[in-house]
């Protein structure tokens, strides 16, 4: 399957914030890899992530992700997501797994670079509210199939193609 583990790209945010001393919540952890996919998807065709995120409450969240970061709750994820994190590791005690990385392309990397310059100063709340504007990927999917349903990748592509597009044209008017 094409695109990464969101865990590993979350992962990829999380070094970036610890690099800066920033700290990062599971709301920021959600959203940032989203957003790098939107745009990805936008940019280069090319799926960063490979699962499908679903229209919760708060916006766009990836099931697998959500489970290995619901320990922090609202607070601040403190260490990297690890294999077993959301599954074995809290039913059961078992130690942490090894740390899930993945290995990225050149263009993946700017990506991600980009992305985090771009929305590392946006709170949680800021970044769910941008997901919640109006014909975002989020609202389109809970106004057709309800709250919790699947985001796919054609409206979320559609969504942040229109946004570039919208910024070239408000660079070109200046």
């Amino acid at each position: 399957m094409p695109g990464h583990r969101v865990e590993a790209i979350a992962n990829e945010f999380l070094k970036r914030a610890k690099e800066e001393g920033l700290a990062l919540t599971n709301m920021q952890l959600q959203k940032l890899p989203y957003i790098a996919h939107g745009w990805g998807l936008a940019v280069t065709g090319k799926e960063l992530v490979n699962e499908v995120p679903r229209a919760f409450p708060y916006g766009p969240v990836y099931r697998s992700l959500y489970d290995a970061l619901k320990r922090y709750g609202s607070g601040s994820v403190s260490e990297f997501i690890h294999e077993n994190d959301g599954t074995a590791k809290e039913m059961f005690g078992a130690p942490p797994g090894d740390v899930v990385t993945t290995d990225l392309e050149p263009d993946e990397i700017g990506l991600l670079n980009a992305v985090w310059n771009a929305y590392k100063g946006y709170h949680a709340f800021q970044l769910s509210q941008m997901t919640h504007q109006d014909d975002s990927p989020w609202t389109i999917a809970t106004k057709n199939t309800g709250a919790f349903s699947p985001i796919t990748n054609e409206i979320i592509k559609a969504h942040f193609v229109d946004l570039a597009n919208r910024r070239r044209s408000a660079a070109a008017s200046t």
